[in-house]
């Protein structure tokens, strides 16, 4: 979906008889980011005409946001813009994320903030909820983005609070970032399908995970993924009763690690499935190798498995 540039009249438009579309999934621009296009402007002017359309008196922005604000803060008085007509509510938004998508990528809570309107308009459009892949090729959003997005569209409102102030910051003052809330949401619907007596409040285990995650109890948000592995413990036959107990302890207030609670719980069963399908994976190569093919380096790498093999078993060499 682009702007259709045959249909659209250049003008100079007064910056102060422009609003924002009230579609526009974006709500956050940090100051940072808008400084060198707002520079850039000051010394060359509007290179790229944003992009409206007209309602009354009243002209709303369909793409060039970030330039209209760079004019507001150079006190212009005009910007070019391509005037469009009015599109439907679907089409509005759906311009919204076709046009960034082929951009630079917004914040996930941003997309997430509006999909489920634009599910909604989907919906009424198709006369059914829209798959992942309608919802994918309608936005152009990758539906490995979608699968994200839907993580925080499902936080409650006040983490979502949160995380949107965290947003407004400057990166690298950010702590909190999408990506740990993400990681942490996938690890509790882990733990809620495969143990889920553990959880008995799910937003009071929230507020441990995230205190953790500042403190550095939590070093990396990453560290998370191994909460979703002690919840599978009956997967790779490790003791369920350990790894019941283990998420228990890590999901109170005190310095027990996601890291601690894997070793103390399922760490042997993880290294033993890994090992075992290295040693079918070995076991299946060396059925295509003949004595002819050994060379020393080789034979000798054998030997010295043979004998390690021997001493696990118990077993004198042969």
């Amino acid at each position: 979906m682009i702007i259709d540039a045959a249909h659209s009249h250049l003008r100079e438009i007064p910056v102060d008889q422009i609003d924002r579309n009230p579609e526009n999934p974006r709500i956050v621009f940090r100051s940072g980011e808008l400084e060198a296009l707002t520079e850039s402007i000051r010394r060359h002017g509007v290179q790229v005409p944003i992009s409206v359309y007209q309602e009354g008196r009243r002209y709303f922005l369909i793409d060039g946001e970030r330039r209209w604000r760079s004019c507001i803060k150079l006190n212009k008085k005009a910007i070019p813009a391509l005037v469009q007509d009015k599109p439907d509510d679907l089409t509005n938004v759906l311009l919204m994320f076709n046009i960034h998508a082929l951009r630079e990528q917004w914040d996930l809570l941003t997309i997430a903030l509006k999909l489920p309107h634009v599910i909604q308009l989907l919906q009424a459009r198709l006369g059914k909820e829209p798959s992942e892949r309608e919802l994918s090729e309608q936005t152009g959003l990758l539906r490995s983005v979608i699968r994200r997005c839907r993580l925080l569209m499902e936080l409650p409102e006040t983490y979502r609070s949160d995380l949107l102030e965290e947003l407004k910051k400057p990166k690298p003052q950010q702590k909190l970032s999408e990506d740990f809330f993400i990681e942490m949401e996938r690890a509790l619907k882990t733990v809620e399908r495969s143990i889920p007596d553990v959880i008995k409040d799910k937003n009071k285990v929230r507020d441990v995970l995230i205190s953790k995650y500042k403190k550095d109890v939590i070093p990396d948000m990453t560290d998370l993924r191994q909460v979703g592995k002690i919840a599978r413990a009956e997967k790779v036959a490790a003791d369920t009763g350990k790894a019941r107990d283990a998420l228990t302890k890590l999901f109170r207030a005190n310095s027990y690690s996601p890291q601690k609670a894997y070793e103390e719980s399922v760490i042997d069963a993880y290294e033993e499935r890994d090992l075992l399908t290295r040693i079918e994976s070995l076991l299946q190569r060396l059925q295509n190798i003949t004595p002819a093919k050994l060379d020393a380096d080789l034979r000798r790498a054998l030997e010295r498995l043979a004998a390690k093999v021997a001493a696990l078993l118990d077993r004198p060499r042969p």
